[in-house]
């Protein structure tokens, strides 16, 4: 027997969903309107030449003749008078305790009763240097010393062993004496000289002599033979006008200002250097130019 099949159990069997029941339909996508341009130099050395330029290098001389006029005006001649020395009258008087003495004339000083009492001491002198220390060397002999031989150690007494088995003359248990070894000794020791160093020489001689130690006083008497002066100059004047024979100006100046260009006599071509510039290469990331646009799009019929 066959079920009945409702269209929603179909649409649920078949996973069919809203597209399957559309013909056509509307799609919105970016798309790539353009590209922003941009240039860039590709990476490398790259030749720079100078260009030649013409600059001034001397200017024509310029005679200018500023505008206007000057005003001199002058001042009052000037004069002066001045006292002109004619001659200088010296004067002099007694000096007084109010009044010193101002000039010494020369003189003559006496130095009398000159008394000077010394101070006296005794001290050693030499009166004979004497004779200069020697000293002798002195002598240690030794005659030769006499010596014989002597027992070192007696007699020694040794226990055979049974050497005979060997072919040996000790019998075992045999006391054997022997003579000590012997060495030589001094038995008189031989005579010995010795003679004493001797010094020579004297000491100085000394004696007494009475010297001068200080001056226990010292006294004299001086006198100046001279009068002192006061001196005075006076001198005279004479009243004398003086002339003077430049006067005094003062000058005024009016004019206008003016601007003056120069003209340029000749000229100098002139250069930089040539030199290359070095360009790295770089990495540029362009920007896309994009915009939103819908396109229709026509679906199957569906079975």
């Amino acid at each position: 027997m066959q079920d009945n099949i409702t269209v929603a159990e179909l649409q649920t069997a078949l996973q069919l969903k809203s597209l399957a029941y559309k013909d056509n339909g509307t799609v919105a996508i970016d798309t790539l309107d353009g590209m922003q341009s941009f240039s860039t130099g590709a990476a490398g050395t790259y030749s720079v030449t100078s260009t030649s330029v013409s600059v001034p290098a001397t200017y024509d001389a310029l005679n200018v003749t500023p505008a206007g006029s000057v005003t001199l005006t002058a001042g009052t001649a000037a004069a002066a008078s001045y006292d002109k020395t004619s001659g200088v009258s010296i004067s002099s008087s007694a000096a007084t305790e109010q009044n010193p003495a101002n000039y010494t004339p020369s003189g003559s000083v006496s130095v009398t009763n000159v008394t000077v009492t010394p101070d006296t001491g005794s001290v050693a002198t030499v009166t004979d240097a004497g004779t200069a220390y020697q000293l002798s060397a002195g002598s240690f002999t030794h005659a030769t010393d006499t010596s014989s031989a002597f027992a070192v150690e007696g007699v020694v007494a040794t226990v055979g062993t049974d050497a005979t088995e060997s072919g040996g003359t000790d019998e075992s248990e045999t006391l054997i004496l022997t003579n000590a070894s012997t060495a030589n000794a001094i038995t008189e020791v031989g005579a010995m000289t010795y003679v004493d160093p001797t010094l020579s020489g004297s000491l100085p001689t000394f004696g007494s002599q009475s010297v001068v130690i200080g001056i226990g006083s010292a006294s004299a008497q001086a006198s100046f033979t001279g009068d002192g002066a006061v001196l005075a100059a006076t001198p005279t004047y004479t009243a004398t006008d003086a002339t003077m024979t430049q006067p005094t100006f003062t000058a005024d100046f009016e004019g206008t200002s003016k601007t003056v260009t120069p003209t340029v006599a000749t000229t100098v071509s002139a250069a930089g250097t040539d030199g290359e510039v070095t360009v790295t290469s770089e990495t540029i990331t362009p920007e896309a130019n994009t915009s939103s646009k819908n396109f229709s799009v026509t679906f199957g019929v569906n079975a």
